[in-house]
């Protein structure tokens, strides 16, 4: 690959199934010793030959795999690798910087870091309902460990309230704006002027 490539795009299988590779060599396995592990742990259909297919995809003419792995696969063979599942979440250990992980169509993820805290359920996707996310973030952690989450869901709560506030603000200066305008057009006068900016003080008096 040129210097000047794009970094690659990943689907989340494309993701987890170099992550098994990177787990398995680090294991020093070869791809029957791992399905030996496989069927050892009742995961009988992941024979080498499926899991050298789970590996490379398959790729079609057009480069796009025709071997997707379910989540009932990712979890076998987290059990024969005796690893977490999450181990084969994110991006590769050996990804290039940039490297994007399509987690939909619509949807995509480059930063590792926060590609983790997303699967480990501790930060929200930016696009996402951050109030929706920590607020089952919660719900489901532990009292100990909920305090993060908590302080996170305050924090997105205050945001999108700031942001509502903001917009209001904007909006109404718009129209005050744009009224001023037209009185100044009109040639109205100083106190005239004054009242569209203070109208509260020209409703008092």
């Amino acid at each position: 690959m040129s210097s000047d490539s794009a970094p690659p795009t990943l689907s989340v299988s494309d993701a987890v199934a170099l992550r098994v590779k990177e787990a398995r060599n680090r294991r020093g396995w070869t791809m029957k010793q791992l399905a030996a592990a496989c069927h050892d742990v009742g995961a009988t259909k992941l024979t080498a030959p499926v899991l050298a297919n789970i590996e490379t995809g398959r790729r079609d003419a057009n480069g796009v795999r025709r071997r997707e792995l379910s989540i009932d696969e990712v979890v076998a063979l987290a059990v024969a690798l005796d690893i977490s599942p999450m181990h084969l979440l994110g991006l590769p250990e050996e990804a290039e910087p940039g490297t994007t992980v399509l987690l939909t169509p619509e949807v995509s993820v480059s930063d590792g870091e926060l590609l983790m805290e997303w699967f480990c359920g501790q930060k929200a996707l930016p696009q996402s309902d951050s109030r929706q996310f920590y607020s089952t973030a919660i719900q489901r952690r532990p009292a100990s460990d909920s305090q993060q989450a908590l302080a996170d869901f305050t924090s997105s709560v205050l945001q999108d309230r700031a942001a509502a506030m903001t917009a209001a603000f904007n909006s109404e200066m718009a129209a005050t704006m744009a009224k001023i305008n037209t009185a100044v057009r009109s040639g109205a006068s100083p106190e005239e002027l004054a009242a569209l900016l203070n109208p509260d003080d020209s409703g008092s008096k």
